[in-house]
Order: C-alpha cells, then structure tokens, then sequence
C-alpha cells in the first residue's frame, strides 16, 4: 500500500511539474517571462509615490520651497 502510494505521488509530481511537449514549455515561459516582471514595477511605483509624499511633506514642515 505504501509503495503504491510513493509511486502514485511521484508521478503525480512529474505530470504537475514537467510538460507533455515543447509547445507547453514555452508557453510556460512565455507567460513566466511576460508577467515577471510586474512584481518589481509594482515596488518602484509604490517607493516613487512614497517618495514624493515624504518630500512633499518636509517641504510644507519646513515652509520652504524647494528646487
């Protein structure tokens, strides 16, 4: 029972984690590679945005102008 088990476990790793055909894998990679890059721009938007509001606001402390 247990050998079954380890067996049907393993292929079910190997048909999750490998593609039938080369059409599958770099579809597989065409989507890794399109969205991966979204993360990071979204982190650099956020710190631009965090940015601007931090020096807005010790312009308007210090009651200077900047530039």
């Amino acid at each position: 029972m247990i050998a079954n088990i380890s067996d049907r476990f393993r292929a079910w790793l190997i048909d999750t984690f490998t593609y039938d055909s080369g059409q599958q894998a770099a579809d597989a990679m065409a989507d890794a590679t399109r969205w991966g890059w979204l993360p990071a721009l979204s982190g650099v938007a956020v710190g631009g945005e965090h940015a601007r509001r931090s020096h807005n606001e010790s312009v308007v402390q210090g009651g200077g102008v900047s530039g």
